[in-house]
């Protein structure tokens, strides 16, 4: 284990995270209450697709902070709205989280199918249920790939 917490972030089938022109995600508000109190700068986000999608991890990187657009009604200054960003659709993603060293892991082809309806798990949840140790997978990224450049 190390001192770094991993979380799984569902990203539906992928392709709004794919498109992204930042190094952000997001989520909806009731995602708020556990990115507030749990996450911590540095922790490590896996971007993982719904089961439909075969859930597979398509994306690590490390969490720097979020904002959220509601707290922007006027004026966007710390968020993107999903056309900036280019993500299809309408929903409102109000919680976005801004991440750094996004490594694109979709080569690798771990998958990772878990039976639970949340958008946001901890990793030490469900790493029983996981094949890939995620813990030796992001250190080896570290080592061996370069971050995306947005």
């Amino acid at each position: 284990m190390t001192s770094q917490q991993h979380w799984l972030i569902r990203v539906r089938d992928g392709d709004n995270f794919r498109n992204s022109k930042y190094p952000v995600w997001g989520v909806k508000a009731h995602n708020k209450p556990i990115i507030d109190n749990r996450f911590k700068k540095g922790d490590v986000l896996w971007f993982l697709t719904a089961k439909d999608y075969g859930g597979k991890l398509i994306g690590v990187a490390e969490y720097t902070h979020h904002y959220d657009r509601d707290e922007e009604p006027l004026l966007l200054i710390n968020t993107y709205s999903n056309e900036e960003q280019n993500w299809r659709g309408q929903d409102n993603w109000s919680i976005q989280i801004h991440y750094k060293n996004l490594y694109i892991t979709e080569k690798q082809k771990n998958k990772a199918v878990i039976q639970c309806p949340a958008t946001i798990m901890d990793y030490e949840t469900f790493k029983d249920k996981i094949i890939p140790d995620l813990y030796f997978h992001y250190s080896n990224f570290k080592y061996y790939a370069e971050p995306k450049k947005f």
